[in-house]
């Protein structure tokens, strides 16, 4: 006795439908990632020597993807319940992140959408292609979105130590008279000093993440065995690192010819210069792994398959995968109204430009020039909006104090720039293993309670003050928090026994704090429309006798002059949330 199972039904999907179902498709996955979606396409854009090759990746896997598509289509595919799961996962963990204060990240939140594009594959699909597109999708999801600071910032300093080192070496055997402190380097030339700085746009990370990429891509389509692919991706970062450091060792040359060189658009342009030899010696090194073995010659594969065939009917495969998406979307918005929660940032500028702040108060008066940076040092430091000033004390006879703001608004996952990591990255040696917290004597005898405005059902504390051209006392509104400094102590190899002791603490959204790690806290609190936060630095330098104490009391004494006119210059939060909540 025979008993024959009767043959599943096969069901033929026109490429037309297909693509019209791909369509609908995408406006429901873009609906629910919208803002994700739309931040990673800033970041590419506003960033394009970081992360400008990140638009170009979806392609790159696509095309992966249509090499692969005789194999893909050799079989009919078979829907995949338990892509589902994986769908739901990575809804679930992308609102949770949205809607969270703690893990509001980029890359977490890409985490949701790459586990929810990978689920919606194997449920239309089905396991069987996942053989092949497992890695154009791993190849999207790792080099399709901006890496955050967060996670760059301690690849990125151990490379300008790798730059600066080997550009130092190099200048070496070239015969230059050259000393380097930490990543700044000083070039001697005809007896002239030539200081070239290598900053985080020069540290190579740039290009580091452009080689991986294209690494895994050319080891993908030109190499057949693993082995070869694996050495070809390996030696992305050696290649990297070489390549810069011959970039850097251009602009110290260069800037023997003119100083401008090695700033501003030309800086960039060298870089983009660079990339040219740095793709031919790729192409040398996947010649020399192809030829290292003598492949036989085989039929080429027929890659003419266009028959679509599934198991299942098509329309409602793509039909349920649209629904889960729009109604996890219409909840996810109803979830953020019910919440008050904002998503994007919307900037919020000073009232008035840093540089007004007053050359002279009492006791105090301007010492010498404004700072202003080159482009790369801007590039750096991530924000065009930012004051460098000295001022001495007219009263008794002190080393100048520097007073350093910068402001930064309506970012995420912002790593604030502090003396402690950037000042030894310049050759400055730490006296103490970690930063020490002190509390500022600011000078509150003035400091009222705020009748009209309050934030959390505290009201604020405003100072008056009577300008002159009004004819009419101007309200300041204070910062909330305890004033702390955060303070670090430094020497340097051409200070003999001088030190130079660095504190700063920020305000965010009309709120204090001394810590870094806070900023996120503060400056992006879920309900807020707006974000925004200003470190405020103060370095002296001192001999031996000059103490952690006596440099606070200095702070302090200065910062209950400086306040009110640095708060005047900073938005006024209370207006800031009270306008907010009008327009809702």
């Amino acid at each position: 006795m025979s008993s024959n199972k009767p043959e599943q039904p096969l069901y033929e999907a026109q490429p037309q439908n297909l693509l019209l179902w791909s369509i609908v498709l995408l406006v429901a996955f873009s609906w629910i990632f919208w803002d994700f979606l739309q931040r990673q396409f800033w970041f590419a854009i506003k960033q394009q020597a970081d992360w400008g090759h990140t638009l170009v990746i979806p392609f790159i896997a696509g095309y992966f993807v249509w090499l692969c598509r005789g194999k893909i289509l050799q079989q009919p595919f078979s829907r995949a319940w338990s892509g589902i799961v994986f769908v739901l996962f990575g809804l679930a963990f992308y609102i949770f992140c949205a809607l969270s204060d703690s893990f509001h990240h980029h890359n977490l939140m890409g985490l949701g959408v790459a586990s929810s594009l990978t689920g919606m594959v194997i449920f239309i699909f089905g396991w069987r292609p996942m053989k092949y597109l497992w890695f154009p999708l791993l190849y999207l999801f790792i080099f399709g979105q901006t890496i955050s600071d967060r996670f760059m910032e301690v690849a990125t300093f151990k490379l300008q130590d790798i730059a600066s080192y080997g550009s130092y070496v190099g200048f070496s055997i070239l015969g230059f008279d050259i000393v380097r402190e930490g990543n700044t380097l000083e070039l001697f030339y005809n007896n002239k000093s030539y200081p070239l700085n290598i900053a985080e746009a020069c540290s190579g990370m740039r290009m580091l993440m452009a080689f991986f990429a294209l690494g895994v891509a050319m080891a993908y389509t030109g190499l057949r065995y693993t082995w070869q692919r694996i050495v070809l991706v390996l030696f992305a970062l050696p290649t990297a690192i070489f390549v810069n450091i011959l970039r850097v060792m251009t602009l110290g040359l260069l800037s023997i010819i003119d100083s401008g060189f090695a700033a501003g658009d030309f800086h960039t342009f060298v870089g983009t210069v660079w990339l040219i030899p740095a793709f031919l010696i790729y192409l040398g090194i996947v010649w020399i792994l192809k030829n290292l073995v003598i492949e036989p010659e085989e039929d080429e594969p027929d890659e003419s398959a266009s028959i679509f065939l599934f198991t299942n009917k098509v329309t409602s495969g793509f039909l349920i995968a649209v629904v889960v998406l729009a109604v996890t979307a219409i909840g996810f918005q109803y979830s953020i109204q019910v919440l008050n929660v904002t998503l994007k940032k919307e900037a919020v500028y000073p009232r008035r430009s840093l540089s007004v702040l007053p050359t002279q108060l009492n006791g105090w008066k301007m010492n010498g020039e404004d700072q202003r940076m080159d482009a790369a040092g801007v590039e750096a430091l991530g924000t065009e909006l930012y004051l460098s000033r000295s001022f001495v004390n007219t009263n008794h006879s002190s080393s100048p104090i520097k007073l350093h703001i910068t402001y930064y608004t309506g970012q995420i996952d912002a790593v604030p720039h502090v003396p402690d990591r950037c000042m030894v990255a310049n050759g400055f040696v730490q006296l103490t293993p970690d930063p020490l917290t002190f509390p500022l004597q600011i000078d509150k005898a003035e400091w009222q309670d705020d009748t009209q405005a309050s934030l959390d059902g505290v009201p604020y504390q405003i100072m008056s003050e009577w300008n002159p051209l009004t004819k009419q006392e101007d309200i300041v509104r204070l910062p909330f928090g305890d004033f702390e400094l955060r303070t670090t102590e430094f020497t340097h190899p051409q200070m003999g026994n001088d030190h130079v002791f660095a504190g700063y603490f920020f305000i965010a959204n009309g709120k204090t704090t001394p810590y870094p790690g806070k900023i996120r806290f503060l400056s992006f609190d879920r309900s807020s429309k707006y974000a925004y936060y200003c470190k405020i630095q103060f370095t002296m330098q001192g001999n031996s006798d000059f103490t952690t104490p006596q440099f606070v009391e200095t702070v302090s004494e200065f910062t209950s002059q400086m306040l009110p006119h640095i708060m005047k210059c900073l938005p006024d939060w209370a207006e800031v949330t009270n306008n907010d909540n009008q327009n809702q």
